[in-house]
């Protein structure tokens, strides 16, 4: 894992673009009412979104192929790199092991 490597969980997808944006980690754009965001200079985000991991249960498909249950473990996961803004330390989070992401 890299030290540089920042893993944030935030409650949903809504806090997290308003607290990106509002630290100023995501430039918004608007064009043609379509808005987009993109990383301001000296940050790079990966937005993972929601995680699952499985239950220990097996399901079946329609295929009758067995398949892990999955469920989610909450809120919606972004990994960073850049200085990490104060009011993100709330939502940092201390990852053991193998990230479920990382940059290559």
């Amino acid at each position: 894992m890299n030290p540089l490597d920042i893993h944030l969980k935030f409650p949903d997808q809504a806090t997290a673009t308003a607290l990106l944006v509002d630290a100023g980690v995501w430039l918004e754009s608007t064009y043609e009412d379509v808005v987009t965001y993109c990383d301001a200079p000296n940050y790079l985000t990966d937005v993972i979104g929601l995680i699952y991991k499985p239950t220990g249960a097996k399901l079946l498909s329609e295929d009758g192929l067995e398949m892990d249950e999955m469920v989610d473990v909450g809120g919606w996961h972004v990994n960073m790199r850049g200085v990490l803004p104060a009011e993100f330390e709330q939502y940092k989070v201390i990852v053991t092991g193998i990230p479920h992401r990382i940059w290559d």
